[in-house]
């Protein structure tokens, strides 16, 4: 049994191949995303999945948006996508890192074998659902996605809450969710908004509601989403769960 579905929510999987970093060009090579495979959360990325948000967000496009960032952390881009394109095999990136001493450092932990797993940020838009005869779930079919992101990881993972996770204690969580606040908050309050950063501010509303489901401080389905509340709302009331936790 067959079932579609359409989903919004920020999510975040590591089904890759690091192929190689060039330490003259500062390229980085390999696949953020394989095909085929079903992963621990029984997701499968289907080819063509990512064909149409590389056609409007890729770096062949006219508005090039998909970040190669570390850690999943939208203040922390390392490195501009110079290819990034579906073969037969999955999402194949090459990635020019930046001249910066950070993303350098990162660069040579990628050349050193140090960091080897990447992962992506992206938003379902189709997915099929599979059940076998007697209703039990079997898989689900990613079809269509809006890559947000792929990141150079520490550890590949089936959700940010795993990656946040493995850094630390809760309180290290939660200061690092109040810094990625701040900044947020920052630039909403600057009022001075580009296509760009209105895609950037909305990815990172979601992956701090990531954050905060993972934490499990309200309920499951009690905590507002970003798509039924303003953002300047979103942010207070994310504020005002903190100082009652």
């Amino acid at each position: 049994m067959i079932k579609m579905k359409n989903i919004s929510g920020f999510k975040v999987k590591s089904n890759f191949e690091l192929k190689d970093a060039d330490e003259k060009t500062g390229i980085v090579t390999g696949y953020a995303s394989i095909f085929g495979n079903e992963d621990s959360d029984k997701d499968i990325v289907m080819p063509g999945a990512f064909s149409k948000t590389l056609s409007e967000r890729g770096p062949e496009s006219a508005k090039s948006r998909i970040k190669h960032l570390w850690q999943h952390d939208s203040w922390q881009p390392i490195a501009i996508p110079k290819v990034l394109k579906e073969d037969e095999r999955g999402l194949y990136f090459e990635s020019q890192f930046g001249k910066d001493q950070f993303s350098q450092d990162k660069l040579q932990q990628h050349i050193d074998g140090i960091i080897t797993e990447m992962s992506i940020g992206y938003n379902i838009i189709k997915a099929e659902e599979n059940f076998d005869s007697d209703g039990k779930y079997l898989n689900q079919r990613l079809i269509e996605l809006k890559l947000w992101e792929y990141s150079s990881v520490t550890w590949g993972a089936n959700s940010l809450t795993e990656i946040i996770s493995a850094k630390g204690e809760k309180s290290d969580i939660l200061s690092n969710l109040k810094r990625r606040l701040e900044a947020l908050n920052k630039g909403l309050k600057n009022g001075k908004y580009t296509d760009e950063s209105c895609e950037l501010f909305e990815a990172e509303i979601c992956k701090i509601a990531s954050i905060i489901q993972s934490l499990e401080l309200k309920e499951p389905g009690a905590y507002p989403t970003p798509e039924t509340i303003e953002p300047t709302k979103y942010l207070e009331s994310i504020l005002l769960t903190l100082k009652n936790f």
